[in-house]
């Protein structure tokens, strides 16, 4: 009678144990592709300023879209004094980053160049930082309209942007305010803001600049 060896039963085989060890790699493997991604993130943070913006913000007044002042059909550059929803100081960039979408709000089709600036509300003088790309937005649908529900629309940029820089616009015509106040919401800039000298504002707009930048910065 041939008796088993009872070694044998408790001892695992050459290919299961190539399986385990094959299995315990490739987690090896996934947790070390894991680790820098998540190293990653936590060097970043992001943050928003300008207008505080959700489906509820209606672009009141906006339709037909505002031509600039005081010489309409000539481009001139806006920059936001005061932004729309959000906090005192919230107009402002808090801290240095790079500017990763540009969100508006808008009642119909158009086009600008983004732009940062540095501004003074009390003496209305400003000077440009720099610009962004062009960028063409659809503006609402009468659905949006009707059902008081408003498009928020998203661009994909990477501008630069240092603490204390305010949101701008420059083109000729625009309809992502929204225009319920007065005051000086808004500096105007005709022709176009330039990065030197200071200049004074052309004109004041009471209607708030519908714009919003989503930043990411590098966290200390």
């Amino acid at each position: 009678m041939t008796r088993s060896n009872p070694d044998t039963k408790t001892q695992p085989t050459a290919r299961r144990l190539g399986r385990r060890l094959g299995a315990s790699a490739a987690v090896a493997a996934v947790a070390l592709m894991l680790a820098p991604a998540a190293g990653q993130a936590a060097k970043y943070g992001h943050y928003k300023f300008g207008a505080e913006l959700n489906p509820t913000v209606q672009p009141s007044n906006s339709v037909p879209s505002h031509p600039c002042e005081p010489v309409p059909g000539q481009a001139c550059t806006r920059v936001s004094m005061e932004a729309y929803g959000r906090p005192d100081g919230g107009e402002r960039a808090p801290r240095h980053g790079v500017i990763k979408r540009v969100r508006l709000i808008a009642g119909e089709a158009g086009s600008f160049r983004p732009l940062l600036a540095r501004a003074n509300p009390d003496t209305q003088r400003a000077k440009l930082s720099r610009y962004g790309p062009k960028i063409d937005y659809e503006g609402q649908d009468q659905a949006n309209w009707d059902s008081d529900q408003y498009k928020v629309e998203s661009f994909r940029v990477n501008i630069p942007v240092r603490r204390g820089e305010r949101l701008g616009a420059l083109g000729r015509y625009t309809s992502m305010v929204r225009c319920s106040s007065g005051g000086a919401n808004q500096l105007l800039f005709q022709p176009r803001l330039l990065k030197s000298p200071v200049q004074t504002a052309d004109e004041t707009d009471g209607c708030w600049l519908l714009m919003e930048a989503v930043v990411k910065y590098r966290r200390r």
